[in-house]
């Protein structure tokens, strides 16, 4: 007979062992980033009660990944939204990261997940014609190496 299950009480905003909480932002421009930085931290101090892993969540998933970034770390609302107003001001802060994204190829990529839909030789044809696809696959088997 199995143990029982317990069952969860609801939803629960911190990690244990994890406060560290990072909302990523993006954006067309260094000022369109400075503009929806300050938005972010006006709406947050209309003093609605948000989860901070709930924003979190969303300006990752929900959001496009534009050229100009910032990450704004926190433990808690008061240190991501001074970090967001430094962002919109222009300033470095602790917890801001912020940067261009490099530019992209945009090519293709092979995903062999080991859920057993692979075969024996699977990609030796690429390794053999394409210097490309084979010089790719030496870097991450270096990559993995010990």
């Amino acid at each position: 007979e199995a143990a029982p299950v317990e069952e969860a009480s609801g939803p629960v905003d911190e990690v244990p062992g994890s406060s560290v909480v990072p909302w990523v932002l993006s954006a067309r421009s260094e000022a369109a980033l400075a503009e929806q930085a300050g938005r972010l931290a006006a709406r947050l101090d209309e003093g609605e009660s948000l989860g901070l892993r709930d924003v979190a969540h969303t300006l990752v998933s929900g959001r496009a990944g534009l050229e100009h970034r910032a990450v704004v770390l926190g433990n808690d609302l008061d240190e991501l939204t001074y970090a967001l107003n430094e962002l919109s001001s222009g300033r470095e802060a602790p917890g801001l990261v912020s940067g261009r994204a490099g530019a992209s190829g945009g090519g293709a990529v092979f995903v062999f997940p080991g859920q057993g839909s692979q075969w024996v030789g699977m990609a030796r044809e690429l390794l053999e014609f394409s210097p490309v696809f084979a010089s790719r696959m030496a870097e991450c088997g270096a990559a993995l190496e010990p």
